[in-house]
């Protein structure tokens, strides 16, 4: 009888350890990073929802004409008006461009990047 409590303990702590799964990244994980990881955050994001329109460097055109790259972009509008456009979803008059609806901890990466692209000469 001992036996087959211990083997039934045993199956159930091995089963619970399974179980335990370490945590996920998430944005709020990031709390801690300074602005050099969210700034290359900002820029991956930039180059993944972005690039196929803007330029995303800082030499080069646009692969669309029509789309300026961002290293004029932060020079044509202020950052806390950027900062507002993605909060709402980003929608412009250009029917080309699609609607973009950033989460908070994007749009706080994408601003650190554009700080950094501002800052370029």
């Amino acid at each position: 009888m001992f036996v087959l409590r211990s083997l039934a303990a045993l199956a159930l702590f091995c089963t619970g350890c399974g179980a335990i799964q370490p945590p996920v990244p998430t944005p709020a994980s990031f709390a801690g990073d300074g602005p050099v990881q969210a700034a290359e955050r900002g820029r991956r994001l930039a180059d993944s929802a972005c690039a196929s329109c803007h330029a995303t460097g800082p030499v080069g055109a646009s692969p669309m004409a029509a789309a300026p790259p961002f290293r004029q972009v932060v020079h044509r509008y202020p950052l806390d008006r950027l900062e507002g456009a993605f909060a709402e979803g980003l929608v412009t008059s250009h029917p080309a461009m699609p609607a973009f609806n950033f989460r908070a901890s994007e749009i706080d990466d994408l601003i650190a990047w554009l700080e950094t692209v501002e800052a370029e000469p």
